[in-house]
């Protein structure tokens, strides 16, 4: 069992072994520390589970020492205030407020001092296991929101995790002006293509341009599955041109990729829509998507592996085979 780790700040060497005689006999493991600077530093080094601390030091009071524990340390760690005096309600309150826990006057009883640290120790301890099951739990829905979010055969998020991000991003550009692109992708003849080659080759194509597009992109960007085949991608902080030059790299790189299969070597093509905001026909996150939409349609009736640019007076999308 590791035992409990204490640090007592007491300038007087005297009263600083006597307390460290009584909490070593009591199964403690006890550290001096002579001035508060002392104490101070030594409480950011080591993570001592109590602080005895005097309140007069050679260098400065024990309720300034306390704060500056308290400022300086992430963790909680208990503070038991030792004075030689009788102590005011006024010098109570300041030690409280500094972040004091309790206080004991000396000369102590040995039996005092020990039910003192041990009440402290145990309210650190529900403390400690608080915070803990608090991360666990975070920690656990963390994993099953990621989960929730991420489409299971490309490991890219997917659409619900999308259009959270689309309404965040949304309204974070048309608040300050900035620029927000959307590109929608579809891979050319898929459904044909997985009817001829089977589903698990067809997995494999969705596996392998998912992460041709995810390590082409930059930090910031967001692209999830949409559905079947498409993927959409969410470019932040930039305009049209840089956005259909993005497109057209990744439709480039997917052309140019020797798909392996059992079946030998393929080759897969893939169209863009783009559409970017500011723009007078755009004034909601769904008409941003629509429009990325309406132009992949436009790409799939103009011949299929090619980028194109929403326009206002494209059409809802159609019934162009995929």
């Amino acid at each position: 069992m590791t035992l409990k780790n204490i640090l007592i700040v007491e300038d007087s060497p005297t009263q600083a072994r006597y307390s460290a005689f009584i909490l070593e006999d009591a199964g403690y493991k006890v550290s001096l520390a002579s001035t508060g600077q002392q104490g101070i530093d030594m409480s950011k080094a080591i993570p001592f589970d109590t602080i005895l601390l005097d309140v007069i030091l050679p260098d400065m009071d024990g309720y300034r020492v306390c704060s500056e524990i308290r400022q300086n340390n992430n963790t909680y760690v208990p503070i038991l205030m030792l004075t030689s005096q009788k102590v005011a309600i006024e010098d109570k309150v300041d030690g409280f407020t500094a972040g004091a826990d309790d206080y004991i006057s000396k000369p102590f009883d040995p039996r005092e001092l020990i039910a003192r640290v041990s009440a402290l120790l145990r309210v650190k301890q529900m403390i400690d296991d608080m915070l803990a099951n608090l991360t666990h739990e975070h920690q656990a829905y963390q994993s099953l929101r990621r989960i929730a979010l991420t489409d299971h055969l490309t490991k890219l998020y997917n659409r619900h995790y999308f259009a959270e991000a689309l309404e965040r991003e949304f309204s974070l550009s048309q608040r300050h002006n900035l620029p927000l692109s959307c590109i929608m992708t579809d891979i050319d003849h898929f459904r044909d293509f997985n009817n001829r080659f089977g589903h698990a080759t067809g997995d494999t194509v969705l596996e392998g341009a998912a992460k041709l597009f995810q390590d082409s992109l930059r930090q910031g960007d967001i692209i999830a599955r949409y559905g079947g085949e498409e993927f959409v991608i969410l470019l932040t902080f930039t305009d049209i041109e840089r956005a259909v030059a993005m497109a057209e790299r990744l439709r480039s790189l997917v052309e140019e990729t020797v798909w392996k299969s059992p079946s030998g070597d393929l080759g897969i093509t893939i169209s863009f829509g783009v559409a970017t905001m500011p723009s007078p026909a755009i004034s909601s996150s769904d008409q941003l998507i629509r429009s990325a939409d309406s132009a992949l349609f436009r790409a799939k009736a103009l011949g299929r592996n090619r980028v194109e640019v929403f326009k206002p007076e494209d059409q809802t999308r159609g019934s162009v085979e995929e």
